[in-house]
């Protein structure tokens, strides 16, 4: 059994990646409010739980970095909001290549009723992009990919902005792969479809997403995994889908399929766990550890998120303390 050692990457790192780039094209301000019950119709003065900069790649940036990781970001951002948003990420040690848009940068909004104990989501729409604005895109990730491109891993996830090509995340994954980088690519339906093609080192889903993606039933782990089999099928890498309290499956590249087990405590805060368990594999592989202890170690991660309010939060300490309760099973 692997000896169980803090989640935070030792200096310097051990293996690849060595560093971490995380492309936000639809970029969002994350608020979590809490009421006592949620009413329709009626007025309520929630209390603010957490404010943080979002979407899904930023997430997984904020996690990484906060379990030691070297992150840049290419972010996409427009008005005041966006300037907040980059303060914030400088906050946090996360320097970004910042394409900006008109408009405003969008605000997503969390309701958890502590009555029901479910949370409520309200989404923005995001920054219209135009050709120039995508082009500005490739550019500043080019730019990101000078530096040490054989040890860069690049996340490409989240939903595209209006206006953004559908294989805009293909187009992306290509450059990333002919700079000598590996890519990660997190996306739905026509996005996550075109970038299958594009082959990126890891497509990480959830079960509905890969069942969307393959036409197969996610209910079930025998179909998650025929569904994780076929991805990894199409791409010739890694396959990492995720299935909540239920844990994810992952595939290696040597086809072996892995069950990680489901978070052992139930958070109220589940939003951006997904993010979070890809950080923390990412963390891990530049440990040294191997891709199945590495999502083991992930989950910990992604179970820790769940305790604390806001997407891609989290307290390493309680990371180290629940990565014993994960367990990790070769299934196929």
């Amino acid at each position: 059994m692997t000896a169980e050692v803090a989640l935070h990457v030792p200096q310097p790192l051990g293996a690849w990646p060595r560093r971490l780039v995380c492309v936000s094209v639809n970029t969002a301000i994350d608020r979590i409010v809490a009421v006592d019950r949620l009413r329709p119709g009626e007025i309520h003065r929630p209390d603010v739980l957490s404010v943080v900069p979002g979407g899904k790649a930023l997430n997984v940036a904020r996690s990484a970095a906060g379990l030691g990781m070297p992150v840049r970001a290419v972010a996409v951002l427009g008005g005041h909001a966006g300037d907040w948003m980059d303060a914030a990420l400088r906050a946090r040690s996360i320097e970004a290549r910042i394409v900006r848009l008109a408009g405003e940068t969008r605000t997503c909004l969390s309701v958890l009723d502590r009555e029901a104990g479910t949370l409520t989501e309200f989404y923005d729409p995001g920054l219209a992009m135009d050709a120039a604005g995508w082009a500005a895109v490739e550019d500043a990730l080019a730019a990101e990919l000078l530096e040490d491109a054989p040890g860069t891993l690049v996340v490409l996830a989240g939903s595209l902005p209006p206006g953004a090509p559908p294989d805009g995340y293909a187009s992306l994954a290509l450059q990333v792969e002919r700079a000598g980088a590996r890519a990660v690519v997190d996306a739905d339906r026509e996005a996550l479809d075109a970038a299958l093609e594009a082959r990126p080192w890891l497509v990480k889903v959830n079960a509905r997403e890969a069942a969307v993606a393959t036409g197969m039933d996610g209910s079930h782990e025998p179909q998650v995994v025929a569904a994780a089999r076929a991805l990894r099928d199409r791409t010739g890498g890694v396959a990492l889908v995720t299935r909540g309290p239920e844990g994810a499956v992952v595939l290696d590249a040597a086809d072996i399929a892995w069950r990680v087990g489901g978070p052992p405590e139930r958070g109220r805060y589940p939003v951006g766990s997904g993010d979070s368990l890809l950080a923390g594999l990412v963390v891990a592989l530049a440990s040294g550890f191997a891709l199945p202890e590495a999502a083991r170690r992930g989950a910990a991660v992604a179970s820790a998120n769940a305790l604390t309010p806001g997407q891609g939060e989290l307290d390493p300490a309680a990371a180290d303390r629940i990565l014993p309760m994960i367990a990790i099973e070769r299934i196929g």
